[in-house]
Parts: structure tokens; C-alpha cells; sequence
């Protein structure tokens, strides 16, 4: 019994054997590709905004990593740190095995619920996130039942915004027709107001300002002189504005309708001189032009005389340019012409005498071809 419960001496001797190969192994394996790196440690290389370390860190931080490295003792293998991380565990576990004490009980996990109660529990949950966001049982319809499926609650709201519409369509129509009974009140009160003279009369577009009183006096036809139109059918003096573009057209017309003048009696011309300026003013107030001054019209005889002078001045110069420019083209081209012949003739010329010369020697052709 005790020879089978005891492993045999070779058994242990070459299990021993083989965890020293292994653990030889182990050791040439550097630690930092074998033992994993700490997470944090990881994830501080490849963080982008941490704080950045200033150069007097970063020299300290060398010279602790070749002092590390020259270190025998902070040198150990894979086999070392392993076996260094099994007794650092084991003592946290036997220290938190003496804080914990034999007081510890363990505690069993609750009953897993079964599939129905939590079916039940999910529409417990639903049937809340529907009635929070209102669309449980708090809608009705119009006849009082409650809503259920979805299908009805669009139905329902469809139907309250089709009331809505019409509700308001109604109110818009009501208030228009109370406006348009309240605009014909009105016509009818200022009707009544108005006399029934003014009632036939055709009503002006424009309103004064002023309120429009009551002539209580008999006297109606009275006329006021300094404020009457001349009659336009009785106007055959010719005293209508003709409208002239052209100044100096324009200017010839006033100094012939200023001798004409000059050549009348003196209350025919203040006659015609009146009306002539009734016309002119209305002429004015419609927006035309009157052109009645003649200083103006000189000027503008000259402007434009200016004008024509300038544009003639540009004219004859571009004239000229066309000229010199089609001077310079045809004689390009005659030169041209006259250069391509003389080149042709030359060239006859020269090649009768060439054939001439070449009839005594024959060149030979380049190569080692027809060499003695």
C-alpha cells in the first residue's frame, strides 16, 4: 500500500529533470514578452492628452531606467518574477484569509425567475413607458372607450385633428362674414349721413383732409380769376408745347416763337404769354419738361456740338489706325510674295549649275561598299 500510494524515485527524478529544462527555458525567454503588462501601464503609452513630461523628468527618467538595468538585483529572469508574483499572491491571500476570520458565511444567490414573471415583469415595464409618454390607457375615444391597439390610436388622433381643422375652418369663415357685415354697417351709416344730393354724385378717390362743411350761403356760382384754367376748346392760339429732343432744334423753335411774339400787339402777346405759362405749369406738375430757357438750351447745343466733335475726333483716329494697319498688312504680304519668288528663282538657278558640276565625279556611297 505504501509502495503505490509514493511515486516512484526515477517518476520524481525525471519530472524534476524536465521542470528544470523547462524552467532553463523559461529564463532565456526576456520577461517583459512573457509576463503581461499592466493595463494602465499599457494604455499610458498610447494616451494622447495626458500631461507631457518636462526635459528634467525625462533625464531622470533615463538615468533611473540604466541604473535599473546595471542593477543585478532588479535583473531577474522569467522564472524568477514568476516564482516572485506565486509568493506575492500567496501572501495576499493568507492576509485576506486572516482579516476575513472564521466569521465569513456565504450567502446563496437569489431563486432565478421563471420565464412567465418575466414576461409579466416586461409588460409591467412597457405598459409604464406607455402611459408615461401618453400613449396608454388615458386616450379615449369620442365614444368613450378606451384605446388599445395601435392601428385605433391613430385612428382616434387622426380624428381629432380632422375636428381641429374644421373647428377652425368655421371660425376663419365667421370671422370674415362678421367683417364683411361690419364694412356694409359702415357704408350704410355714411350713406345715411350724406345728403341725397351727394349720394347720386360719384364719389371722389381721394379724401380731404379737413371735414367737408355745408355751403350755407346762396351764393354758389361764384369764380375765382386768379385760379381758372384757360379753356382748352377755346384754345386755337396754338399755346400747345411742342416736344423737342434735338436742343438745337429746340432752340431755333424759341427764338422764332420769340420774334413771332415780339412781332404782336402788346395784348395779344400778354394773352398768349398767359396761357402759355398755365401750360407750362401743368406741363410741369405732370413730370415733362419745358424747354423755355434759353441760356439752357445753349448749353446744351454745346455739350452736344462738344460731343459730336469728340466722337468725330475717335472716329477719324480709328479711321486712320484701319488705314495704317491695312497699309502694314498688304505690304507684309507683297514682301512675302515677292520673297517666295526670288527664293524659286533662286533656286533653279542654283540647281542647274549643281547637275552641271556633278556629271564628271559620282559619290560613292558611305560603307566599305565599292572600295578597291
Amino acid at each position: 500500500m505504501t509502495t503505490a500510494s509514493q511515486p516512484l524515485p526515477d517518476i520524481s527524478e525525471s519530472l524534476e529533470r524536465h521542470n528544470a529544462a523547462f524552467t532553463t527555458l523559461l529564463s532565456l525567454i526576456p520577461a517583459q514578452y512573457y509576463i503581461a503588462v499592466d493595463p494602465e501601464v499599457a494604455d499610458n503609452k498610447w494616451m494622447k492628452n495626458k500631461k507631457r513630461k518636462t526635459g528634467e523628468e525625462i533625464k531622470e527618467n533615463k538615468k533611473k531606467i540604466k541604473q535599473t538595468k546595471l542593477d543585478p538585483s532588479k535583473n531577474l529572469t522569467t522564472a524568477e518574477l514568476l516564482a516572485q508574483n506565486n509568493s506575492g499572491e500567496k501572501l495576499l491571500e493568507e492576509s485576506s484569509d486572516a482579516i476575513a476570520g472564521p466569521s465569513t458565511t456565504l450567502t446563496p444567490l437569489p431563486p432565478t425567475a421563471s420565464i412567465s414573471e418575466l414576461r409579466a415583469k416586461l409588460q409591467q415595464r412597457l405598459q409604464t413607458f406607455r402611459s408615461r409618454r401618453g400613449a396608454g390607457d388615458g386616450e379615449e375615444t369620442h365614444d368613450g372607450a378606451s384605446v388599445s391597439s395601435r392601428d385605433a390610436l391613430e385612428e382616434e388622433r387622426r380624428r381629432k385633428r380632422g375636428e381641429m381643422r374644421d373647428r377652425r375652418r368655421n371660425e376663419r369663415k365667421e370671422e370674415r362674414r362678421k367683417e364683411r357685415e361690419g364694412k356694409a354697417e359702415k357704408k350704410e351709416k355714411k350713406a345715411a349721413q350724406q345728403g341725397p344730393d351727394d349720394v347720386r354724385a360719384k364719389t371722389a378717390k381721394t379724401q380731404l383732409i379737413v371735414p367737408q362743411l355745408k355751403n350755407t350761403n346762396n351764393d354758389e356760382d361764384i369764380s375765382f380769376p386768379a385760379i381758372s384754367l384757360p379753356s382748352k376748346q377755346s384754345d386755337k392760339s396754338g399755346t400747345h408745347l411742342k416736344r423737342i429732343s434735338n436742343p438745337s432744334q429746340a432752340l431755333a423753335h424759341l427764338e422764332k416763337h420769340k420774334a413771332k411774339l415780339a412781332a404782336m400787339p402788346e395784348d395779344k402777346r400778354a394773352e398768349i404769354e398767359e396761357k402759355e405759362r398755365w401750360a407750362k405749369a401743368e406741363e410741369r406738375a405732370k413730370g415733362g419738361k419745358v424747354a423755355d430757357q434759353e441760356k439752357v438750351l445753349k448749353n446744351a447745343v454745346k455739350r452736344k456740338e462738344k460731343t459730336k466733335a469728340k466722337s468725330s475726333k475717335e472716329w477719324a483716329e480709328r479711321k486712320r489706325e484701319l488705314e495704317k494697319s491695312n497699309a502694314i498688312s498688304i505690304k507684309k504680304r507683297n514682301d512675302n510674295i515677292a520673297k517666295r519668288a526670288e527664293d524659286r528663282r533662286n533656286k533653279r538657278q542654283g540647281g542647274g549649275k549643281d547637275k552641271g558640276k556633278g556629271k564628271g565625279s559620282k559619290k560613292g556611297r558611305p560603307g566599305f561598299e565599292g572600295k578597291k
